[in-house]
């Protein structure tokens, strides 16, 4: 399984969706401003949005999750039995 996050880690919607994901044993992809929190998390199933990380000035040494691109993450997609969106 797999979420897909772009909420703000300081909202209630990250919160919950994250919190939801590690209680399913599920991989998370952060998109758009959830990419903050991947300074943060200190999960292996972590994935980040290269490109996302780059508009927000964040760079690959500060993150704890694997960096993906949109080819990668297409193919995370294709391969979870499941993909959830939460924004």
């Amino acid at each position: 399984m797999l979420f897909l996050i772009s909420s703000a880690p300081d909202t209630k919607e990250f919160r919950t969706s994250y919190r939801l994901a590690m209680d399913m044993g599920a991989d998370v992809c952060l998109l758009q401003d959830a990419v903050y929190a991947s300074r943060d998390l200190k999960n292996e199933n972590i994935y980040v949005m290269v490109d996302d990380m780059k508009l927000r000035g964040i760079s690959e040494s500060e993150i704890r999750g694997r960096p993906v691109d949109y080819d990668q993450l297409i193919d995370l997609m294709v391969g979870a039995d499941k993909v959830i969106g939460i924004f």
